[in-house]
């Protein structure tokens, strides 16, 4: 009687509904499952999961990864319990993984043309190598996206400056499209995750310097020449030096090595270099909160920002922890109101704001983000206002006609103040001056969908998928299948998911966020 005991366990198991969300049928070579776990349940990261022949890259009790990482049929194993721990059950399924298609089959991978400083070579990675090595100089590392505010602002108002130029003597200087596939290898390397991200590399390519975010022709030019001088100590040998000195001790050092691990995604090891030197305080408490909410610990999560929220409210973030905080405990956050008031008053005139990454406009936006999170709604909105002036003032500063990417910004804090015909004026405006652009198609088809203008919105989205490639012609096409499942016309959004998919490829490292973007899109063909 065992066996057929044992077959009818089985077939009672196969029958009984998934306790995964998002279980994939098909995917592209080296793409990254996502599962998470249906209400209630979590994943057992004591248990053996599986992709195929290798461990899964990652198990939290709420979320699963793993790269499919040879083509063919996939088995995976997801170990899933109850949160009541009442039982536990494997999950098993199988992944049908094509094969990497051919380079002339695979276009919409390829960059577009996009106009940049001179000077720079633009998605040329290995001549800027061959560059440095043969003049035995360091390399000046631009990540950008099309889509980004911030880096069209260093492309249009700073990299053609003087200062810049002159501070920029002696390096070899590359641009490369966050988009695009030829920057893959980069991005896993370094771990480039926000946009724009500047790198100071030695002449042997390794890294001494990041800064994340906007810098103005001064700042910048501070970075490099601070950069030129740690030229000996790249950021990996400072790394072995700290773990080498005492926990206390080398606290400028340990600050250093702590922000690049952050930047890097990398909360364990920043923790670990900040150890307990003062001087690394803030990066200690920043690698907690994160580690804090990848393991769902909501205790420590509120310590962590309630510390850095008294300790340091003099910092630029101070109001984008308040944010956080509100979720946390909202009458703690709800109390630093006039804190953040005061704080997004003084550093949105403070010049030396652009040496943290940020803008005045930036300021205003945490500070709305702060008070529509409170639920005051009038308030927010009269921030959400103050922003768009902010970034109006960047976008009459620029060299061009019409500014790219201040007036981005400016866009989308005029339909949150609620200024849409403005809103509107503006994208017709950038769709007019760049129309064969995926930014400002898919910006202008974003805020038509919002209030609900199918059809208009369709247009733009289909003119941002024509004009997209790589990961941006991924988002472009989720938005289009969006628009048609609200317009009612799911099977041709399921259509167009369809091609998209079997064209997409996936880079090898799941820290690329193409993963992501293929995994939305996944999920959008599922919920169709």
């Amino acid at each position: 009687m065992l066996l057929p005991l044992l077959f009818a366990a089985l077939a009672a198991s196969a029958a009984e509904p998934s306790l995964v969300l998002s279980r994939p049928e098909k995917a592209v070579l080296n793409e990254r499952v996502e599962l998470k776990p249906i209400r209630g349940h979590h994943f057992n990261v004591d248990a053996p999961q599986k992709c195929g022949k290798h461990k899964a890259d990652e198990v939290t009790p709420r979320v699963f990864r793993c790269r499919l990482a040879s083509s063919g049929e996939v088995p995976v194993v997801a170990s899933v319990c109850d949160d009541a721990k009442t039982f536990c059950r494997q999950e098993r399924f199988t992944v049908r993984v094509a094969g990497r298609k051919k380079d002339s089959e695979r276009a919409k991978l390829a960059p577009k043309p996009h106009p940049f400083a001179a000077g720079f070579l633009v998605n040329e990675p290995g001549k800027a190598v061959t560059f440095a090595r043969r003049a035995r100089q360091p390399i000046f590392v631009h990540f950008y996206g099309i889509w980004c505010p911030p880096c069209n602002m260093l492309e249009e108002g700073v990299y053609p400056t003087a200062a810049f130029q002159k501070a920029s003597e002696g390096f070899v200087l590359l641009a490369l499209d966050a988009d695009a596939e030829l920057s893959w290898d980069w991005k896993a390397r370094f771990k480039i995750g926000g946009y724009p991200t500047l790198l100071v590399l030695d002449e042997r390519g390794q890294e001494v310097s990041r800064a994340v975010g906007y810098r103005s022709p001064e700042a910048l030019s501070a970075f490099l020449a601070e950069s030129r001088g740690l030229i000996d100590e790249p950021i990996e040998v400072a790394a072995l030096a700290v773990a080498k000195s005492s926990p206390t001790e080398d606290g400028v050092r340990r600050a250093r090595v702590a922000r690049w691990r952050l930047e890097r995604s990398e909360p364990a090891e920043a923790l670990a270099a900040a150890a307990t030197a003062p001087a690394a305080r803030r990066e200690a408490l920043i690698a907690t909160k994160t580690l804090a909410a990848k393991s769902d610990d909501a205790r420590a999560v509120l310590g962590a920002l309630t510390a850095l929220t008294s300790e340091f409210p003099e910092d630029a973030e101070f109001t984008d922890w308040a944010s956080d905080l509100v979720e946390r405990d909202r009458p703690a956050a709800a109390a630093l109101e006039g804190a953040v008031r005061a704080s997004v008053a003084r550093w949105a005139a403070d010049p030396k704001l652009s040496e943290r990454g940020l803008v005045p406009g930036d300021m205003r936006a945490y500070e709305a983000s702060f008070l529509e999170s409170l639920g005051k709604g009038d308030d927010a909105k009269a921030a959400w206002s103050a922003a768009a002036e902010a970034y109006g003032a960047d976008a009459k500063a620029s060299t061009l006609k019409v500014a790219r990417g201040a007036n981005l910004e400016r866009a989308y804090c005029l339909q949150k103040a609620g200024r849409l015909g403005e809103a509107r004026t503006l994208y017709d405006s950038l769709v007019g001056a760049y129309p064969n652009e995926f930014t400002f198609q898919y910006g202008y088809a974003r805020l038509l969908f919002a209030q609900k203008e199918h059809p208009a919105a369709l247009v733009s989205a289909r003119a941002a998928v024509k004009s997209g490639y790589g990961d941006n012609w991924l988002r472009a096409v989720g938005l289009e299948a969006k628009i048609l499942k609200e317009m009612g016309l799911k099977e041709e959004a399921a259509k167009s998911l369809d091609a998209a998919l079997e064209e997409a490829a996936a880079p090898k490292s799941a820290a690329v966020r193409t993963h992501r973007y293929l995994a939305e899109l996944r999920k959008l063909r599922a919920e169709l």
